[in-house]
C-alpha cells in the first residue's frame, strides 16, 4: 500500500537517516554591508545543515544590537529568521536549504558572518 507524505518535512525512515549523512561541506564569509547570498546552497546542491558564526579571535564589527535576517529558500514571510548577533553561532537543520540570504539591521562596511554548510 502506498505511503502518503504530509508536508515537505515528512520523511521516510531512510530519508530521515540520510539527513544526518553529509558528503560535502563548504565554508564562506558573507558580507553584511548589504544582503549577501550563499554561493553553495542551491537547488542543485541543497544544504542539509547551515551554521552561522563569527570566527573566534577574528576582528568583527557586529554589535550586540545588530539583528541578522536570514531568508531561506528564496521566500519571504514565514521563511525569514531574525536573530541577534549575540546568538551566534546559530544552526539551521532538519530541512533542505536551497538558498540562503543574510542581511544585517545595523549594516557597516566591514560586517561579515561565516557560514558553514553541509550537503
Amino acid at each position: 500500500m502506498a505511503q502518503s507524505k504530509l508536508g515537505r518535512n515528512a520523511f521516510t525512515v531512510q530519508e530521515a537517516v540520510n539527513m544526518d549523512t553529509f558528503t560535502e561541506w563548504y565554508y564562506e564569509v558573507l558580507d553584511l554591508s548589504g544582503t549577501d547570498t550563499s554561493t553553495y546552497a542551491t537547488t542543485a546542491t541543497p544544504a542539509k545543515k547551515a551554521i552561522f558564526y563569527v570566527v573566534p579571535g577574528a576582528a568583527t564589527t557586529l554589535e550586540d544590537g545588530d539583528v541578522l535576517s536570514i531568508t531561506l529558500n528564496g521566500k519571504t514571510g514565514a521563511q525569514i529568521i531574525n536573530i541577534d548577533s549575540g546568538d551566534l553561532p546559530f544552526t539551521i537543520s532538519g530541512c533542505l536549504i536551497t538558498s540562503i540570504s543574510v542581511a544585517n539591521s545595523g549594516a557597516e562596511a566591514s560586517d561579515t558572518v561565516s557560514l558553514l554548510t553541509f550537503h
